[in-house]
């Protein structure tokens, strides 16, 4: 019998995919079962939260086989039978588990918010270090979070508590204010010059950990159009006061009057935070195709086709004609 734990470990699984897989559930067990070899072998493989386990069985006198377990027996067909078992295994990690390195509620809180709004996933760069990983932003790989696991020692404290951290980056301008405030720590193995840490142990309130991260994806992109953080946002919200009545952008149009087409998607989030819809009259900006957004910012596709229409913009099925209504600068 070969215990699973071991691969298990740190990782989350699955049940949905679990069944979709082939696995039987019984009550809280999930038992998946495949011949190989012509078959003359059956992997049977049972996960539940008590214990997770495979074992294979020899069909010709329904024994298990416990020689592919065994690190000293050798020969070829034994080889043969260990390398299709361990392939069964690891595809069933790879199909039905997911990494989960992280187990704190407000680590969880900002990987799911990370998802969500950038859809940006963990990426495990450290086969030796699997409790670390970074986000990296697509429109440029340059990496705004990381993700660790660490000694509070390491971070200057009296203290071998182990935490999850995450580092952001900063402006440097003020990097020596934002180091004043209490439980943020420079850089831990970055650029303390433009790079701060943060436990993820609340200490510090996830809102605000929130905007700190949105505050690094901006600074991540800003580089290309000399952009950052508030001073991107601001740039977006002005122009939208310059779209003429009856007239439609889209968020690809946004991002290239800030001098950098691969925004569109920061604009989408920056749109998302607008905190005046008078002043700002983002219900003007549609995706490429002139439809209306799925979670307009106050109130939703309904609201949105009622602001258009009132500024004499004829909605068809939540899609605006951008041959008629898109504004020509």
């Amino acid at each position: 019998m070969r215990n699973l734990e071991g691969k298990l470990k740190n990782r989350k699984i699955n049940y949905e995919k679990l069944a979709k897989y082939g696995f039987k559930r019984k009550k809280d067990t999930y038992i998946y079962q495949t011949k190989i070899q012509n078959n003359q072998f059956e992997i049977e493989v049972v996960i539940s939260n008590r214990e997770s386990y495979s074992k294979l069985v020899d069909l010709s006198n329904e024994e298990e086989f416990v020689l592919v377990d065994i690190e000293t027996s050798t020969g070829q067909f034994v080889g043969q039978l260990r390398q299709e078992y361990g392939n069964v295994i690891d595809d069933i990690i790879q199909k039905c588990t997911s990494k989960e390195a992280f187990k704190s509620k407000q680590s969880k809180e900002v990987i799911q918010y990370i998802k969500q709004k950038y859809g940006d996933e963990l990426e495990f760069l450290w086969e030796k270090f699997d409790n670390n990983a970074i986000w990296r932003n697509k429109q440029n790989d340059k990496w705004y979070g990381v993700l660790l696991t660490l000694s509070e020692s390491k971070l200057g404290l009296e203290s071998d508590k182990i935490v999850e951290v995450i580092d952001l980056r900063y402006q440097k301008e003020k990097i020596e204010e934002i180091l004043s405030e209490p439980n943020i720590f420079p850089g831990y193995h970055m650029n303390k010059k433009s790079w701060i840490t943060v436990k993820l142990d609340n200490t510090i309130g996830t809102e605000k950990i929130y905007n700190l991260i949105d505050n690094s994806y901006y600074l991540s992109i800003g580089n290309k159009c000399g952009l950052a953080g508030d001073n991107l946002s601001q740039r977006v919200y002005d122009y939208l006061t310059t779209i003429p009545k009856g007239k439609v952008v889209t968020y690809k149009q946004v991002a290239e009057s800030l001098g950098n087409k691969g925004l569109a998607r920061a604009v989408g989030n920056i749109l998302h935070k607008n905190p005046d819809e008078h002043k700002y009259p983002c219900y003007k900006v549609l995706n490429s195709k002139g439809e209306l957004a799925e979670a307009f910012v106050f109130g939703g596709k309904g609201i949105q086709k009622q602001k258009l229409e009132k500024d004499g913009i004829k909605v068809v099925n939540n899609k605006v004609d951008l041959s008629l209504y898109q504004w020509k600068e």
